[in-house]
């Protein structure tokens, strides 16, 4: 890697305060960092699960002896409070590699497959295979936790990875990195590339040596990321945004409905993919529900210390956020509650804000929000609301409020999202027994659970066959009468009868037994 590269600074978005300054890796410097990942997975994909499984227990330790030094990196690079960097980035993180720590092998295990009547004797299973070098381009937002879960995923599945962190967020990136070499990872077998996205995640998804694409972000970019693995043919997993409803309904616990739509609607400054970000209530409950969660976010105080909701983290977003609820005021809507803020102090905090009177028209009810503004939105039939939730082109995540499980579940199952969750908000993400993943324009691929570990490995069939014979029935030369016993081993295999099978199955055998008498 070149050692005369530029430099560029992070600063605090919360107080403008540099916080370091990590190196612009170039084309060159990616495809070394590439060349290096490929000599270390030949030897890292050959390890024990044994060894994997130590060192992410030890990684597990070293955090959690003082998550406190950790989280202030994520908070000071995000703008973020200490306790969402500590429940949201920590906890989930670590939660991700105990969880595969404990079952990534089991997982991984050859699967045993069955063979039909035509195919005796044989042993049939499939196997895992690690695929290689994995490129891993992680967000701002959740800049640990959404880094670390996938290179977790794919380095426990015995691939290399190569994690480029946003730009913001380098510092949080090179954590995951630096604690599972200081738990006994080798050299190498993960990497983070320092840069900006048009330069080094650039070079990162157009190299031809990268095996598999990972990238959590805007959907925008996302079609960018899949277009160029598409022409390498490789797989890519497409985390991207949202446009999340909650949906309360008549029957809910009106208290917990507003605590619990507030809180996914605002927590991280409402920077999450997976955050509530329209509510739709039951017309009969909405004066009392809009009460309720108006009187919650007046007095949720700003501010990265002693406050509980933090700074946004990047300028671009806060203009967005700004410019929809601009848009929202000037066509009709009302601001029903403004969250408290010191607008003396720096830093991008934005006051959680609740909208009334907000109509599809507006931006903030069509495109994906990110920020904390909350629409708040009567419906009169629950029909009408699940049609409103499914009404976009995202597909992530959701929420319902009721106390009524079976109106719940029956909703949830007509809600076209990759996840949901009744009477609870994001939470689906911070199990990792559960898949996650979205539809339509919120991504493609799933990870997390065993099926998203799997994701990160190329799967292989195998079959064995051990009996000492000479050639098959089916083999040529054909043999006169084969197809009497293909046709009555289907019957025998397929038929519902029980009688016509077992009459199928013992012609088919005596056939067999005289075509093999005659030597054929």
């Amino acid at each position: 890697m070149k050692n005369n590269l530029e430099q560029y600074k992070i600063y605090n978005p919360a107080t403008g305060e540099e916080t370091g300054s990590y190196d612009i890796m170039d084309k060159d410097s990616v495809d070394d960092a590439v060349k290096k990942a490929g000599i270390a997975f030949k030897y890292w994909s050959k390890s024990d699960f044994s060894v994997r499984k130590k060192i992410m227990k030890k990684a597990i330790a070293i955090i959690a002896s003082d998550p406190e030094k950790y989280a202030a990196v994520i908070s000071s690079e995000t703008g973020k409070t200490m306790h969402d960097a500590l429940l949201a980035d920590i906890y989930s993180a670590l939660d991700m590699l105990k969880y595969y720590a404990k079952h990534a092998e089991k997982f991984l295990k050859p699967v045993k497959g069955t063979s039909g009547i035509l195919l005796p004797g044989r042993k049939a299973y499939y196997v895992f295979e690690p695929k290689g070098v994995v490129g891993i381009i992680a967000p701002w937002n959740y800049p640990f936790t959404l880094a670390s879960s996938p290179v977790v995923s794919a380095v426990m599945a015995g691939n290399s990875v190569l994690l480029k962190p946003s730009s913001q967020t380098t510092g949080s990136g090179v954590i995951i990195k630096d604690v599972l070499e200081q738990a006994g990872l080798p050299e190498d077998v993960i990497q983070v590339l320092t840069g900006p996205g048009g330069l080094t995640g650039q070079a990162l998804i157009e190299h031809q040596d990268i095996d598999m694409l990972f990238f959590t972000g805007s959907t925008e970019i996302g079609k960018e990321v899949n277009v160029e693995a598409a022409k390498k043919l490789i797989p890519a997993i497409m985390e991207l945004g949202g446009k999340d409803v909650a949906i309360v309904t008549k029957n809910a616990n009106l208290n917990r409905a507003a605590h619990g739509v507030l809180w996914g609607g605002i927590t991280n400054s409402g920077q999450t993919c997976i955050g509530t970000e329209i509510v739709l209530v039951d017309r009969t409950v909405y004066d009392e529900f809009l009460a309720k969660i108006t009187d919650l976010a007046k007095n949720l105080k700003s501010g990265s210390k002693g406050g509980n909701v933090g700074s946004m983290t990047m300028k671009s977003q806060y203009a967005i956020v700004e410019d929809q609820l601009q848009d929202a005021l000037d066509k009709g809507a009302k601001v029903a509650a403004e969250g408290k803020i010191d607008r003396s102090r720096p830093g991008l905090y934005f006051p959680p804000t609740i909208l009334t009177d907000t109509t599809p028209e507006m931006k903030v009810r069509s495109h994906e929000t990110f920020g904390p503004l909350l629409p708040v939105v009567p419906y009169d039939t629950l029909s009408e609301a699940i049609d409103m939730a499914n009404n976009t082109e995202y597909g992530l995540s959701g929420a319902i409020y009721t106390k009524d499980m079976s109106e719940g579940r029956q909703i949830a199952a007509k809600i076209n999202t990759g996840s949901i969750n009744i009477n609870d908000s994001l939470i689906t993400f911070a199990i990792p027994s559960l898949p996650f993943g979205g539809v339509k324009h919120s991504g493609v691929g799933i990870y997390h659970s065993k099926s998203g570990i799997r994701a990160f490995t190329n799967i292989k069939s195998v079959t064995e066959f051990n009996w000492n014979l000479k050639k098959e029935i089916f083999w040529y030369p054909l043999p006169e009468g084969c197809e009497k016993v293909t046709s009555r081993a289907i019957t025998a295999y397929f038929s519902n009868n029980i009688f016509t099978k077992i009459k199928a199955f013992l012609g088919a055998a005596i056939q067999v037994w005289h075509l093999w008498k005659k030597g054929g």
